[in-house]
């Protein structure tokens, strides 16, 4: 029985979620450059007991709601690397829910809304990443392949992402499983 494969285009230098699949056989980077390409590869936990701090601070409070909320916050800046498509927590691990939108460096959406109030101040929470690849040079028209030892975790407990220098991505990803 053949195994089958993915494929998927990294197009620009933000973070990008790699599709998870439950099993991997193997997970190749190919620089479609005309020069070489970095990436960053990691693992986000998605568990309230792996959690680490972004640095960015809640400026108001906002109640629990089901509605959409934007959250003004300060201190660190915040960024689509460090908050988009996270799910973002209180330090006890307590679930504020998942930011949606990075509107400016000083406000943040929760477009499904918060599961839990929100202070002035309150630290925000994102779970901690693992890098797998860091920095990591492909020349052009190489390509870098991971086999199920460098790649295997569990997709329920964390998200997979990539990065590339290139502000054009030029990156393809081959999953075969």
């Amino acid at each position: 029985m053949a195994r089958g494969f993915y494929t998927q285009k990294i197009a620009n230098d933000d973070k990008n979620e790699i599709s998870s699949y439950n099993k991997y056989t193997s997970l190749t980077f190919v620089n479609t450059h005309t020069s070489s390409v970095s990436i960053d590869v990691w693992v986000t936990s998605q568990l309230s007991t792996d959690i680490t701090n972004t640095g960015v601070l809640a400026a108001e409070a906002e109640t629990m709601s089901l509605s959409s909320v934007t959250l003004t916050v300060d201190t660190v800046n915040a960024t689509e690397n460090n908050l988009l498509n996270e799910l973002v927590y209180k330090s006890d691990g307590t679930l504020f829910g998942t930011c949606t939108t990075v509107s400016s460096t000083t406000s943040i959406v929760f477009s499904d809304g918060v599961k839990n109030s929100i202070a002035d101040d309150d630290p925000l929470y994102t779970g901690t990443r693992y890098n797998i690849l860091k920095g990591i040079v492909i020349p052009n028209g190489a390509a870098l392949q991971l086999d199920p030892s460098d790649i295997n975790f569990d997709t329920n407990d964390y998200k997979l992402y990539i990065t590339s220098s290139n502000a054009s991505g030029l990156i393809d990803i081959i999953t075969r499983l």
